[in-house]
């Protein structure tokens, strides 16, 4: 089966960490596509994110799970599973910040290793109240809006999904 092109170069990047992470999985065709299945995928994405370093796969792909469930929730606006929370924090938890002073002032440095670092992208996503899930129903990914009007997470396809299925109905109805 051929893929498109952003089943290699990976959907919405440059979102925060841990919503890079949960768009690891992506819709093709109806069915959810895992993105990070493999080490190639893996070593693809990590190669993205150099800051991360190596990371073990099975646990960065358990942390995913946990962090989508959380992030599914807040865009739902519904419990999220406990375990997930449970599995978010403790990561979260063990996430180091350091003060480095440079002369352009004091850095933040966020260190722990990269679990924790994306447990706490997590955590700042879900308190800035900025999350939200693409408007396309046959989409799955997540985005950090900027803008209260944003329904989409990407205007080239979900949103232009969206018009052209309005636009058959319409049709279709007359």
């Amino acid at each position: 089966m051929r893929y498109p092109h952003f089943v290699t170069t990976f959907p919405l990047l440059g979102e925060p960490l841990a919503v890079d992470l949960a768009n690891t999985i992506a819709r093709l065709r109806g069915r959810d596509v895992d993105l990070i299945a493999d080490d190639a995928g893996l070593t693809a994405w990590l190669s993205l994110h150099p800051q991360l370093g190596a990371v073990d796969g099975d646990e960065l792909r358990a942390l995913r799970g946990a962090i989508r469930e959380v992030f599914q929730a807040t865009a739902e606006t519904r419990s999220a599973d406990p375990d997930a929370v449970t599995a978010v924090n403790a990561a979260a938890f063990r996430c180091l910040a350091t003060l480095t002073s440079t002369s352009d002032g004091p850095v933040v440095e966020w260190g722990g290793g990269p679990l924790p670092v994306i447990a706490r992208s997590a955590v700042e996503v879900v308190a800035a109240a900025s999350l939200r899930g693409c408007a396309n129903h046959d989409c799955v990914l997540f985005f950090a809006h900027g803008d209260e009007r944003r329904k989409f997470c990407d205007t080239r396809t979900c949103a232009n999904r969206a018009r052209q299925a309005r636009h058959r109905e319409r049709h279709a109805q007359a």
